[in-house]
Order: structure tokens, then sequence, then C-alpha cells
């Protein structure tokens, strides 16, 4: 669909969905983040090191036979890519539309993503789910529907006429933040210097993570590792850059430090270490139709990449689906050539053929003997940190009292760095922590 005719425009239908995020006049001073109670901003500095669920959920939805393989066992590279420039089409969702969608993964209408509130669903939320095939305006590739998460940021922009605003913000209910999303999200804010915040399992407060990519950084902070009071306090910052109460990317990245909130530092590597990552500030220009193109070929790329890598790494699975994905793969890899081509000079421009490749492979490897080491040592990590104390501040100040045992060791949990000395544990289903279905 054309683009151009939207970007001009005062208004928009887009400016009045729930997805459109107030704005705050320019001379409003940056906010300072939430009190914390000093003694929680020194307890918990640790606590996120010892097992991650980001890195678990990697690999319970992109391991062979993991929730990616249902949908990228029908990647077709002959459904090219469908961008979609109208607003979304939002539902009215309720907890007992997220229950479904947790009941049934596969038909219960998938993640359900939309603004950030304090309270979701409460008395009123509104979402996109992913699998109602009713609404029309969504874009695709592949035969896979763009992640509704992304179909809100395509929203964002169309009400920021046409460009990014500073921070993009979307919760998401029912479901963990999945691979590709991640990736997206870094693929875009480092280049462009803005901010995508995702607050995954929206619904629960002592589950889930707070995704903060601001600019070239990245702090993801689990929900399993916070008092109440520090998820109350995050959840302030992530209304106020809601809200464009943020000047820059740097202030929403610097509330989030002062707070002294623990981060899952094996997922921040991880990810930042992703070596499909543009120079930073290299796509701050982007707007109006440019902007769309990019963001739709870094989604699908990162896509075809993940979910594909479900089916490479399953020595069982039929010769055309590997040539399936494997063809979606190249087509990616030129729409992602040609978004970003005519937006690139120098030396970002010349390696614009190396970054695609990377773009369209997994962050872990794809052969079975490289992959399978990773996938134990997290299932060890998992069942380690379920076996280990979980530390509060009462139970910080009793131990300093004398009233209660020390705190594990580090000796105590495994790290997922630490692969090669994992013990091997290949049954990976026979943990309730390891969700599915956050994709």
């Amino acid at each position: 669909m054309p683009a151009a005719r939207r970007w001009g425009r005062k208004t928009s239908d887009a400016e009045t969905s729930p997805s459109a995020a107030s704005t705050a006049s320019s001379e409003t001073p940056c906010p300072p983040p939430p009190a914390v109670p000093s003694e929680m901003k020194d307890a918990y500095q640790s606590r996120a090191k010892s097992a991650s669920h980001i890195l678990q959920h990697y690999h319970a939805t992109g391991c062979a036979g993991g929730a990616f393989s249902w949908r990228a066992a029908l990647l077709d590279p002959n459904k090219g890519l469908v961008l979609c420039t109208e607003p979304r089409e939002y539902r009215e969702t309720t907890l007992a539309d997220i229950q479904y969608s947790k009941d049934d993964k596969r038909r219960g209408g998938g993640p359900r993503v939309g603004p950030f509130q304090e309270c979701i669903p409460g008395e009123s939320w509104w979402a996109l789910p992913k699998y109602d095939l009713e609404t029309r305006r969504r874009s695709s590739a592949f035969n896979e529907r763009m992640h509704v998460e992304w179909e809100n940021h395509v929203d964002h922009i169309l009400a920021n006429g046409g460009k990014l605003p500073t921070a993009s913000v979307v919760a998401k209910a029912g479901f963990r933040s999945c691979s590709p999303c991640c990736r997206d999200m870094l693929a875009l804010a480092r280049p462009t210097g803005k901010t995508f915040i995702m607050v995954d399992l929206a619904e629960d407060d002592q589950r889930g993570t707070f995704h903060f990519v601001t600019g070239d950084k990245y702090l993801p902070v689990p929900k399993e590792a916070l008092e109440p009071a520090q998820v109350s306090a995050l959840k302030g910052i992530v209304s106020l850059a809601q809200d464009n109460m943020y000047p820059s990317s740097q202030d929403i990245y610097d509330a989030v430090v002062a707070l002294g909130v623990p981060i899952d530092e094996q997922a921040q590597r991880m990810y930042l270490g992703d070596s499909a990552l543009m120079p930073a500030g290299s796509g701050a220009h982007l707007q109006g139709a440019n902007l769309l193109q990019v963001l739709h070929a870094e989604h699908f790329a990162r896509l075809t990449a993940e979910y594909g890598a479900s089916i490479l790494r399953d020595p069982e699975r039929p010769k055309k689906e590997i040539a399936a994905v494997l063809e979606c793969r190249d087509r990616a890899r030129q729409l992602l050539m040609d978004a970003w081509r005519p937006n690139l000079a120098g030396a970002a421009l010349q390696r614009l053929s190396m970054y695609a490749d990377a773009a369209v492979t997994p962050l872990l490897p794809e052969n079975i003997r490289e992959y399978l080491p990773l996938k134990s040592a997290t299932v060890s990590a998992m069942k380690a940190a379920r076996r280990a104390p979980r530390l509060t501040a009462a139970k910080l100040q009793d131990i300093g009292d004398g009233k209660a045992l020390g705190k594990a060791s580090d000796s105590d949990v495994l790290s997922v760095a630490d692969a090669s000395t994992a013990v091997p544990d290949e049954d990976f289903s026979d943990s309730g922590d390891l969700e599915d279905g956050g994709f």
C-alpha cells in the first residue's frame, strides 16, 4: 500500500488508537525514577546472574520440536512481503482472553500485545491478538504474520508522523518475548538511537521481563528477581516513557540504572553480541516509507533466522521444509539489503552484505553437536536456580543478624557461559519453567 500520503497529515486514525502515546511538552523536565528503598538497590545487583529465563525461552522455542517449529514448517518462500500502512485493528482483551491464549497456544488467538498500563487487563485493555484472522490490517511475509509487538510499533510510527517516538512501548500478555522480537529491538534501536520497551507477561508482576532497549544499550530486568516496590518503580518508568516524558534514550537508560535493579547479564551479552547490528546512529535519519521498509525487512530476516533454526536443528525434518527455510532466508536477506541500501553510505554500506548474512542466521548454532551442549547447560542452570534459596531484603537482614544461613555461593548455580562443563541433560521438557509460547 502507498505510504507517503500518511506522513504529512496532522491527524490520523492511528492517533486515536489505544496504542498512541500522549505527547508532552518539549519543555517538560526529565522526571526522576520512582523511589525505591536504598537497601534494595544493593541487595539485588547479582540476583539475575544465575539462571536466565530469556535463555531458557530461547531454547524452548528454537530447539528441535520447539514452539517455533510448527509455524516454521509452514514458511513459504512464494508468499512475498505484504506491508500494511493502515492503523491496526485492536480488540478489547479480558483476562479470559489471555487465559484462552495460554491454554491453546495454536488456536487461542496467540500472544496479545497492546499499550502498557498499570494493571493488565484491568477494567479495559485493547490489544492485538496474533492469530485473530478476522483482522485484515496486518503485515506478513513467507506465510507468517508480523509479530503483533511490531504491529504495535508500526502504529506508533504512523501516529507520530512517520517517525519513531523517543520510546515505543508495548505490553505483551500471556507470553514471554521471543528471540526474533528481542533481536529486532536491538536492530532498530542501535542505528536510530531510539528506545524500544517491551513488558512481557504483562499481567503478572512476579514473572516475565522488562526489556529496555535504549539506543545501543540493553537492560533486561527479570521480574522474578524483583521486590514489589521495584516492579512498581519500573512500571512508573515505562508509563513515563510511553507518555513521552523522557527527552532521550539516555535519560530512560539512566532512570533504570538509578534504581539498581538486577540485569539478566547472560541474555544481555547474547543479544548485544549479535553480529547483525548496524553502527550506532547510522539510521538516525530513517522516517516514513524508508523506516517502514527497514523495520519490516529486519523483522522478517530475524524471523526466518530463528524460526528456521528449529527446523535445521532437527535431523528428522523433511528436506522440503529445510529447502523452504533456506529459500525464505535468501529472500529475506535480499529484502533487507534492498531496504537498507538507499539509506547507508561509507563503511556501513560496504558491510551490508555481511550484515544481511548475519541477520538471517540464528544467534546460537544450528549444528546439533554445537547446539545441544548450550541447551543442556541452560536446563541445568534452571534446575540449580530452582534449588537455590531466593534472597529477599528481609532474608539478607536476617543473615546480617546471624538468624539465617548464608546465601548460596556462585558455585551453587551453573552459568550458561560454562556450557562446556555443564552436565548434559537431554530431557528439556521436564521443567514447568520452560514456557514455549512467547512467539
